[in-house]
């Protein structure tokens, strides 16, 4: 299991880019609920954040890809508006203890 940050360094409502390792991960917290997926928009296959910052739109409603607004539901990863609509965010496993996450 890998490390990649506690429950803490996520606001709620937020969806976050951060790297562990190789691997570019989006870190979502809506309503108190923790998710995990590859930073990597279906539609382009490049990271949904070149700007940095809160990917959460909308009070944290809806993720949005910074390179083409496409939108995604916090808790599915689903695109529910933009040019991969349909298509969905990869979830990536983890456990929570403690209030830290590691990827599993």
């Amino acid at each position: 299991m890998s490390f990649i940050g506690n429950v803490r360094d996520f606001p709620d409502n937020s969806a976050l880019g951060i790297r562990s390792g190789e691997k570019a991960l989006l870190v979502v917290r809506r309503a108190g609920q923790l998710y995990v997926y590859a930073n990597r928009c279906p539609h382009t296959r490049e990271t949904l954040d070149p700007e940095g910052g809160s990917l959460a739109s909308s009070g944290g409603l809806l993720i949005q890809c910074q390179r083409h607004a496409a939108e995604f539901l916090p808790d599915t990863g689903e695109c529910v508006s933009g040019p991969c609509q349909g298509e969905a965010l990869t979830a990536i496993p983890f456990t929570l203890s403690g209030g830290d996450i590691y990827l599993d």
